[in-house]
């Protein structure tokens, strides 16, 4: 066994092998992909050549705007010639080698070099694209045809007469495109594989050996069924589904870039996301409540909870220039926005009309006027109108009783305010300081909104008002504050404290775009591409007495049944969680940079009967996980030739091989070593704490070190699909890491005292150690050769387990693929 565990140890140190589909930076560097085409060589094009190689103008009558046109050359002959650059005369024109393009200026040697690359990998051009075109400031017919703003169409649902491994309307469309590439699917997975992937997929931990044979004996024809229902309405299910849209949304609880100041309410947001899983809350409610709760009628304190997305951005505490530090939270806004609920990268035709995709200018400050009006609230309680009338009827007593104390205080602290204020005023620009001065009904919601940044520095920076407190003074207001302290019994307990956002009640300050001469205000508006469909045209605004109302008509539109982009886009997301790759590989761009869909019918399919079903998360989950196309082996039988011809394996011919989530490693490792908490929600801990790697702050610049080496999202961005890296850190932090280690040697531990309880021999202790780590009982050879290390005799034929040796060989368990990666 010395030899099994060094081999073991070992081989952790490349446990995390590339497995399965190139990564998306894989593809943005192979020179024979879309994805390197769009991202490296049609910017090239679009911006350096088709002023005079385009559809206007045509020097040496040569045209660059699509493949044939490069192909067919100019009076000089060919452009490119696949293959070969050496003969290719673009090739030579960007070397400036005779022919000089572009004339102006050669190219950086970098772009010249990924010429080269490009026409020796075949100058592969996607079909989506074409031709290219400049940027023309309108939207065309031809913008409009593009598949994701095409009106959802009811497909057909497909009879292959060969099909008899479909078991739902999903299988149909699957087992078409694999019969259309001659594939054959994967046998299905046995059951305990499936057990234990279907408890990760929609809870996030491993099952028990209890649970694996209570599915295992149940030969009911429906066991599967009702086990997907249970598992729905555990409430460990809106934990889990809960990490990949707190991902979405850049979820953090610290501040910005260079400080983690801590937020400390944040976190009502996060249980909030849970919560909202869990009830199987509908998408347009989901959308709306996070957008415009605030907005919405009646006063359930959830809604206001939810706009803790409008909160999730990056702010610095001592940044003086708050005009610049307020276009960029605003910016980021409207960015998070389209990558999350559009699946478009809006923040491109931020500076001037997107190069690749129809979204102009305009498009993105429409975007933005949306929460144009938006002031960060911090003031507010989660407290339903009864609950605060009735907690002010209680203060009301309580600030009787201690009138003249408070009065003491304030007088006391006073003059030390007062400088404070002055101190900080004074350090920001002219017209910043204007705006602080100005009462707040004449402000209109820019000036409020720059009050706002002066007024979070007068605590945050430089030690808040009284750091510079007299001794005297310090010792007085101690004294009163011991005086006040006597009284606490008759205060009413706060009510909860929230990070939430509002509208401005003043006058919305206009949207422009930078650098326009005119100044021209800038309405609230949608896609100019998606005009011409069913509630495209300009929003209808409800106002409120204190709110505009543009933010509910944003998410009453990206809820709209017939919007074709934002429902595509969720539908996808919640099939990428299931197969760890969406029917849209890049699910947060449906634009030309992104790809297009593998199974576009499915995709429609799925989305129309999302949307027909009321929105039902849940349902949706149901209907993957009754899949026969779920349900395969990651086992095939020609792997190896299908591989070569769908490396992606996009037409989900086996089921993929995943590493767990950061979260789901360390949460199993809990649970394994039998110390995992189960309480759900409340504020977060630190990751000494044994409670589920959700409820671990999460700090962006100083996160937790082994969830962070797994690739955790760090909340600086929308985050749709994390990496999965490959580092010795990692290895590292597995095989050396106290955290593993102690874990490991909680996990003996647990064995040894249930094996006392059941007078277990070391062969019954360790098949449990098996199954608790892997799921599945060890196969002879295994459990002899463990045997044989973790157990000595004391006398003849009475085995005894080695305290230390059983530890290590927990650590050999938590450190196996079998505990890592789910199949």
């Amino acid at each position: 066994m010395n030899a099994l565990l060094c081999r073991t140890m070992l081989g952790v140190l490349c446990l995390f092998g590339p497995i399965g589909a190139a990564s998306a930076a894989d593809a943005a560097s192979d020179p024979a992909s879309a994805t390197y085409f769009e991202q490296h060589i049609r910017p090239l094009l679009v911006g350096k050549c088709l002023k005079c190689h385009g559809p206007k103008k045509q020097e040496g009558s040569l045209r660059l705007d699509s493949r044939a046109a490069l192909l067919a050359g100019g009076d000089s002959g060919a452009a490119v010639v696949p293959h070969d650059r050496e003969a290719s005369l673009l090739v030579e024109a960007v070397r400036y080698e005779g022919l000089e393009m572009p004339p102006s200026e050669p190219l950086e040697d970098e772009a010249v070099a990924r010429f080269e690359a490009w026409v020796e990998a075949g100058a592969i051009w996607p079909a989506h694209a074409a031709t290219l075109r400049e940027s023309s400031g309108a939207i065309s017919d031809q913008d409009r045809q593009w598949w994701a703003f095409q009106p959802l169409q009811q497909p057909a649902v497909p009879q292959h007469p060969q099909d008899a491994w479909s078991q739902t309307t999903i299988d149909r469309f699957v087992y078409q495109r694999l019969a259309e590439h001659e594939m054959r699917p994967a046998p299905v997975a046995d059951r305990v594989t499936l057990v234990r992937r279907l408890y990760y997929d929609l809870i996030g931990l491993p099952p028990t050996p209890a649970q694996i044979d209570a599915f295992l004996q149940d030969e009911s024809p429906v066991a599967w069924e009702e086990l997907i229902d249970r598992l729905m309405d555990d409430r460990r299910y809106g934990e889990h589904w809960a990490r990949f849209w707190l991902d979405l949304v850049r979820y953090a609880e610290s501040d910005g870039w260079n400080q983690d100041a801590y937020r400390p309410l944040i976190w009502r947001y996060r249980d909030y996301v849970i919560d909202a899983f869990n009830a199987d809350k509908p998408y347009p409610q989901f959308v709306r409540e996070q957008l415009a709760g605030d907005e919405l009628p009646g006063d359930d304190p959830q809604q206001l909870i939810a706009t803790g997305f409008l909160r999730l951005g990056i702010y610095e505490y001592n940044q003086r220039d708050a005009r610049s530090h307020w276009d960029d939270i605003m910016n980021e806004m409207t960015d998070v926005t389209g990558d999350v609920f559009l699946g478009l990268w809006m923040a491109c035709a931020r500076c001037h009309d997107h190069k690749f995709d129809p979204i102009l200018q305009s498009d993105y400050f429409r975007l933005r006027a949306f929460f144009e009006p938006i002031q960060w609230r911090d003031d507010l309680v989660a407290a339903t109108d009864q609950a605060q009338a009735t907690y002010r009827q209680e203060l009301v007593k309580w600030e009787s009783a201690t009138e003249e104390i408070r009065a003491q205080i304030d007088a006391l602290v006073a003059p030390y305010h007062e400088r404070k204020w002055e101190s900080t005023v004074e350090k920001f620009p002219l017209d910043i300081q204007a705006c602080f001065y100005k009462p707040v009904e004449e402000r209109n919601s820019w000036e409020q909104q720059m009050s706002y940044l002066v007024s979070r520095q007068f605590e945050e920076e430089g030690g808040g008002p009284l750091r510079g407190m007299k001794q005297a003074d310090k010792e007085k207001l101690a004294a009163l504050k011991k005086e006040l302290a006597a009284f606490d019994e008759q205060k009413p307990q706060p009510l909860p404290a929230v990070m939430a956002a509002t509208d401005f009640a003043g006058e919305p300050a206009a949207t422009t775009i930078p650098d326009d001469p005119e100044a021209t205000p800038i309405a609230p508006g949608f896609l100019s591409v998606l005009s011409q469909l069913p509630g495209g045209g300009p929003p209808k605004l409800q106002e409120q007495a204190d709110s505009t109302g543009r933010r509910t008509a944003l998410a009453e539109w990206i809820g709209r049944p017939d919007n074709p982009l934002t429902t595509r886009v969720i539908v996808n997301r919640i099939w990428q969680q299931h197969f760890g790759r969406g029917l849209v590989p890049t699910a947060s761009d449906f634009g030309h940079l992104g790809q297009p869909p593998s199974h576009p019918e499915l995709l429609d399919w799925l989305t129309i009967d999302f949307v027909e079903h009321g929105w039902s998360f849940k349902r949706l989950h149901k209907q993957i996980l009754m899949s026969a196309v779920w349900q395969q082996a990651a086992e095939h039988p020609q792997a190896a030739e299908y591989q070569a011809q769908d490396p992606a394996e996009k037409w989900l011919w086996r089921a993929p091989v995943r590493r767990l989530e950061a979260e789901a490693i360390r949460d199993a490792m809990l649970l394994a070593s039998g110390e995992l908490e189960p309480a759900v929600g409340g504020p977060s801990v630190t990751a000494k704490m044994p409670r589920r790697g959700l409820y671990v702050k999460r700090l962006r610049n100083k996160g937790d070190p082994f969830l962070h080496a797994f690739d955790m999202a760090d909340g600086l961005k929308s985050v749709s699909e994390r990496n999965v890296t490959t580092t010795p850190t990692q290895s590292l932090l597995m095989i050396n890491g106290s955290y593993v280690l102690a874990r490991a040697k909680a996990f003996a531990e647990r064995l040894q005292q249930a094996a006392k309880v059941e007078e277990a021999t070391p062969a019954a202790l360790l098949r449990r150690a098996f199954r608790m780590a892997w799921g599945r009982a060890p196969r002879d050879e295994e459990l002899r050769r463990a045997t044989e290390w973790v157990a000595s005799e004391a006398s003849p034929g009475q085995p005894v387990v080695e305290a230390e040796r059983l530890v290590d060989f927990c650590h050999v368990l938590l450190n196996s693929n079998e505990f890592l990666y789910i199949d």
